[in-house]
């Protein structure tokens, strides 16, 4: 009996070592300094991925004109830099040519359909946006990107019911007119013939974007349009029959919703259920915004894609930092975006992700620091442009798991989140300090990613039947360093605020 008691303590002892003693919501939360066994099992399988990316909205119509404009897409698409396969190009809504313009800079966006003083008539000219055009065929030129989705904000503006492409001049209503759904379809599908025509890979048109919110009224900042649900579909249908009769090898992606909650998965229900809409959608997509500190929001919405069971991909499209909290040299931009990436794959479950932009412009505030939410960073005019933090981010994901891996099962021997359930039963808040995922390449490598905003931790990872690995790691010091290639190790040390690939070939 003492001997047994004497084996329950130390069991007891043991257990408290590893998590700790809490009570309450936090009951079951680890301790920051445990070691953490990490479990790949690759029979296991996930989600396929297709790709990363980034849109060139709306900095590609000034570096595109600079000589810098190369530098960059090697940066974002070539096999040295990010080698993102998903290059999102803009088809603005004109506001350059529109004398009523509410907005200015490069937000004021190069129209291929313009109006021939002349004629008095619309007509295409595809010859304007000529430097957004460029660094799209340089970013081709790179040989990474299989992927180009041609989207909008808004509709031309002489499509729209106020005569501008940046909403109504109330909010919450939608800036195009029923009567010129057919209208805005052709005009979509006379430019994707253009591309098509210049061998230019594009996959997918997505002429709605962020239908959810008010776009208009008092704020303008950018070309927009808002839809109710219904309008959403029916827009979708047009643009369905219209894709159907041109015969081009193109979908649909739709809706890009502007956040997890919302109406998001009453539109991908109704977009999936309608035949004809149906027969053409490639995508169903979302954007991230606003769940950053918010684990259980990702948890619940991934959960409920299982349970739904969509025939077609679902991709998330675009996220940013919002609001901004980190300027572009500190390294908790990148810890932030790793988070994001990390937990739209594993917890969501997307098939693809893309950062909002490539390039952005910066502020400079008074203590020097340079503020922009993009992958790289730039002066008005794209003159000079910097590396943000968060591209190393991103490296860790997209230089490693390349279109056609497979998320696998990775498991670890300590829980490390506390999910609180409202009264209904459902997850309602929740974060991790850390998160891990595992691939499986097209080429049998095995790729594991950690991300540790917690404590200094060890983590030690089954070695899937491989004898060697190659080591990456950013941190506040160092950035994307490779600090190992050779025999297998058995234990990965992995900082506080870090951010750490593993390759095992």
């Amino acid at each position: 009996m003492i001997l047994l008691i004497k084996r329950l303590l130390s069991i007891l002892i043991s257990l408290i070592t590893i998590y700790g003693i809490s009570n309450g919501k936090e009951k079951g939360k680890f301790v920051q300094n445990a070691d953490v066994s990490v479990i790949v099992n690759p029979c296991v399988e996930y989600q396929t991925i297709s790709g990363f990316g980034a849109s060139a909205c709306w900095w590609a119509q000034d570096i595109g004109a600079t000589d810098n404009a190369e530098d960059v897409a090697k940066l974002l698409f070539g096999k040295d830099g990010l080698a993102l396969n998903i290059y999102r190009y803009n088809i603005g809504g004109g506001e350059k040519e529109n004398p009523n313009s509410r907005i200015g800079g490069n937000r004021a966006t190069e129209s291929f359909y313009y109006l021939n003083e002349q004629t008095g008539e619309y007509e295409y000219d595809f010859t304007r946006d000529a430097a957004a055009q460029h660094m799209l065929d340089l970013a081709l030129a790179q040989g990474c990107v299989d992927t180009v989705v041609l989207f909008a904000n808004s509709p031309h503006y002489s499509m729209t019911v106020t005569g501008q492409a940046t909403g109504g001049t109330e909010e919450f209503f939608s800036n195009l007119p029923e009567e010129n759904y057919q209208a805005f379809a052709d005009y979509f599908i006379t430019i994707a013939e253009y591309f098509l025509g210049k061998g230019v890979p594009v996959k997918y048109i997505s002429p709605i974007n962020e239908p959810q919110w008010s776009w208009g009224g008092g704020w303008v900042g950018q070309e927009g349009c808002h839809y109710e649900t219904d309008e959403i579909v029916a827009l979708m249908k047009v643009f369905a029959k219209s894709i159907t009769r041109s015969g081009l090898d193109i979908k649909l992606m739709a809706p890009e919703s502007g956040a997890l909650g919302d109406q998001t998965i009453e539109w991908f229900d109704r977009l999936t259920s309608d035949p004809e809409i149906a027969a053409v959608l490639g995508s169903l997509s979302y954007h991230s915004y606003w769940s950053d500190g918010n684990a259980a929001e990702k948890y619940n919405f991934g959960n409920t894609l299982k349970e739904k069971g969509y025939s077609v991909p679902v991709d998330m499209t675009e996220w940013c930092e919002l609001p901004l909290e980190h300027d572009n040299s500190d390294f908790g931009g990148a810890m932030r975006t790793a988070r994001i990436i990390a937990q739209d794959l594993e917890l969501s479950g997307a098939n693809s992700w893309s950062a909002w932009t490539g390039v952005n412009n910066y502020g400079t505030k008074e203590d020097g620091t340079r503020w922009s939410d993009g992958l790289l960073s730039m002066s008005d005019g794209g003159e000079e442009f910097e590396t943000c933090q968060r591209y190393y981010a991103l490296a860790h994901y997209s230089k490693f798991i390349p279109a056609g891996s497979v998320r696998v099962k990775a498991s670890q021997d300590i829980r490390d989140v506390t999910f609180v359930k409202d009264e209904n039963g459902k997850y309602i808040d929740g974060q991790r300090s850390f998160n891990v995922s595992a691939w499986k390449t097209p080429d049998k490598k095995f790729v594991v990613v950690i991300v540790n905003e917690g404590a200094d931790r060890k983590f030690v990872i089954s070695e899937l039947g491989k004898i060697k690995s190659a080591v990456w790691q950013s941190t506040a010091d160092a950035q994307l360093e490779k600090t190992h290639d050779g025999i297998a190790l058995p234990l990965i040390n992995c900082p506080s605020q870090s951010i750490t690939t593993v390759v095992y070939y």
